[in-house]
């Protein structure tokens, strides 16, 4: 969720590297595909839900407690927002044997990473001297999965073991929730994805550009795919001051959205592609217009609770309920243990914690499209940008509606503030992979680098 680091990070993104250029062409020929399937799926879709108007023309960007963002001067005074209603210890050398619950219902039962993968977990861990971390993955086609592999690797806290139920922050992979219950309010007709966002958020149409009042224009589908030109808040000065007066205090809806909408846009709307938190803080707002609930509660009862994934929570401005992962940070002296930020502080751009099992059971949900329409899934994968335009956007081949994709896997990442993530889900096999690290490490792309480590020795599995 940090906006990415070091300049040498972001240039990764460009496609310098061998294999940087294979994933590009492994996802140009993904697309190739989902284009012709897509033409065949559209009529799944009545007309008027998607109202298609053509190709529009990760981690909460949070600074160190330390030191005051930049911020651009203001325009305006932000719009008054209605508040949302209440809703170090050393890694282990070798990856523990997988500790897990009981499998329940359909789920297989866990068994171990195979040696080789674990050993590359392990090893990841060592070398990037993170505390621990959680792999989970699960192979096969379809819904239920054909078996489930674990490794669990060092310390989720001091002198407390990793396990496959130990609840840990997803970061940004929250943006893939939010994004999918937006897209099933397209789905259902309640929202258009080519509305403006200003119908349901009405504030957001004061935001100026050039001088002009132009948020009326930026649209759900804009805001999806990361093209609304919306300033990160986490980059303004009234986040950073308030951050610093009290690093572990709760932020509101109205707070976040008031510091970005006190900025002009970066960009006119639809221009290009910017990775920003505040997109999705705006989405979760979305939802709360159309159903009349929070975004957390309305996300409980169409996605949680029909996965079953009991783990996932947003706990607003309360701690995360325990057991969860202390957060750490990798630093040239070693560990550094992080207090625990409030989970308010990134809303719907960032704020579940759960666990690697459920991130595994969302990971094949999310690339297969389980909880949508064929047709709108393949939207959400064919409306794609590129990420090289933003340097500082999280590692991703192409970005689509709340999901990315490296080397023709779909999923999502996250990392911020003591934690990293992803999930990614293979199309062509069905195989899916859930990574948690308890640590904010010294590339802003560690859990995709680990997941690029991993990939190679996956097909084995089969």
């Amino acid at each position: 969720m940090a906006r990415r680091g070091p300049r040498r990070w972001r240039l990764r993104l460009l496609g310098r590297t061998v294999r940087a250029r294979r994933r590009r062409l492994a996802f140009l020929g993904v697309l190739a595909a989902l284009l012709v399937a897509g033409l065949t799926a559209a009529a799944a879709i009545g007309p008027g839900v998607l109202r298609a108007a053509g190709a529009s023309a990760e981690q909460a960007h949070a600074p160190a407690p330390s030191g005051a963002a930049g911020a651009r001067p203001s325009d305006s005074a932000p719009p008054v927002l209605a508040a949302a209603p209440a809703a170090v210890p050393a890694p282990s050398p070798a990856p523990a044997a997988a500790s897990a619950p009981a499998s329940s219902g359909a789920q297989p039962a866990w068994q171990d990473l195979p040696a080789s993968l674990a050993g590359t977990v392990a090893q990841f861990v060592s070398s990037q001297g993170a505390a621990g971390a959680a792999v989970a993955v699960s192979t096969g086609p379809g819904a239920t999965p054909r078996a489930r592999y674990l490794a669990t690797v060092g310390q989720a806290a001091s002198g407390t073991p990793w396990t496959a139920d130990m609840r840990s922050a997803f970061r940004s992979i929250t943006k893939s929730f939010v994004g999918t219950a937006v897209l099933q309010l397209v789905a259902q007709g309640r929202v258009g994805i080519d509305d403006p966002v200003a119908k349901y958020v009405p504030a957001v149409a004061g935001v100026q550009y050039g001088g002009v009042p132009v948020g009326g224009q930026i649209t759900v589908r804009q805001a999806l795919q990361m093209r609304t030109g919306l300033p990160e808040f986490s980059s303004t000065q009234g986040f950073s001051d308030q951050l610093n007066s009290d690093y572990t205090g709760a932020f509101t809806d109205a707070q976040l959205l008031g510091y970005a909408f006190a900025q002009p846009l970066n960009f006119a709307p639809g221009a290009q592609y910017e990775y920003s938190n505040t997109n999705f803080v705006l989405l979760g707002k979305v939802i709360e217009a159309v159903t009349g609930s929070p975004w957390d509660r309305e996300l409980q009862s169409s996605i949680l609770g029909p996965l079953g994934l009991t783990s996932v929570a947003y706990s607003g401005d309360q701690d995360p309920a325990a057991p969860v992962a202390t957060p750490y940070q990798a630093t040239d002296a070693g560990l550094e243990s992080l207090a625990q930020v409030s989970p308010s502080m990134y809303g719907a751009s960032g704020g579940y914690f759960g666990s690697i099992a459920d991130l595994l059971t969302w990971g094949r949900a999310l690339g297969s499209g389980a909880l949508l329409p064929a047709a709108l899934q393949k939207e959400r994968l064919t409306s794609v940008s590129n990420p090289a335009d933003d340097p500082g956007s999280p590692e991703y081949d192409g970005y689509g509606l709340a999901a990315g994709s490296l080397g023709g896997w779909w999923g999502h990442t996250g990392t911020g503030l003591g934690y990293e993530s992803l999930t990614m889900y293979q199309p062509s096999t069905g195989t899916t992979v859930a990574i948690l690290i308890n640590t904010q490490l010294g590339s802003p792309n560690g859990a995709a680098e680990l997941f690029e480590q991993l990939e190679p020795g996956l097909a084995a599995l089969g």
